[in-house]
């Protein structure tokens, strides 16, 4: 029995998907992008290995095309930020800050796949947690407020473009990546934001 070309069908797709995208990246004027032409070479060598392969079984050619899309899901997970969870003590106001990959730091803890993030009093964590991706997951964070029982009250982060903005309650304000002389650390307020003003 003659072995399905699934390396051609494949090439083709993804040399289409490629070209399609990359078109509506010009029509629509956005920011040029690598990943689309990525796409449309793995495509085209696929495309081109088919026939190279043409007598290869079925299940492998299965497998050679798996591989990028499994190099690829690697590459994202490793280059994306983590998600993390902030517990902050309950009352606490003024400025938090967190330094990364610190020797002396507070060991990793995890909740499922959730990074915790326990602040002391003084605002100022040192965690031997690395910086994951280089970055920090701004709108996926968790910010809570934590009672000596370890309950929890959510905090929420202040969003300056929304139109219904709350200035008056207590909020998570101003996250950002930093570095210093100690390496990186992330800072953030938590305040009412018409005090920050």
């Amino acid at each position: 029995m003659k072995p399905k070309p699934i390396l051609k069908y494949v090439g083709l797709t993804l040399l289409v998907l490629g070209t399609l995208f990359n078109i509506l990246m010009f029509v629509s004027q956005a920011y040029p992008t690598y990943l689309f032409f990525i796409v449309m070479a793995v495509g085209l060598f696929f495309f081109l290995l088919s026939f190279i392969l043409k007598n290869l079984t079925t299940w492998w050619q299965v497998f050679i095309s798996l591989i990028p899309f499994i190099v690829a899901y690697i590459l994202f997970d490793i280059s994306s930020p983590s998600k993390d969870i902030f517990l902050i003590p309950k009352g606490f106001t003024g400025q938090v800050s967190i330094y990364y990959d610190q020797p002396n730091g507070k060991n990793e803890e995890f909740e499922r796949s959730w990074r915790i993030y326990r602040i002391p009093t003084n605002g100022q964590l040192k965690t031997h947690f690395n910086l994951k991706g280089h970055s920090i997951n701004l709108s996926n964070a968790k910010y809570f407020y934590v009672d000596s029982s370890n309950k929890r009250q959510d905090l929420n982060q202040y969003c300056d473009l929304c139109p219904n903005k709350d200035t008056f309650s207590l909020q998570v304000i101003n996250p950002t990546l930093e570095r210093d002389k100690f390496g990186n650390y992330q800072r953030f307020y938590v305040d009412r934001p018409m005090n920050r003003k």
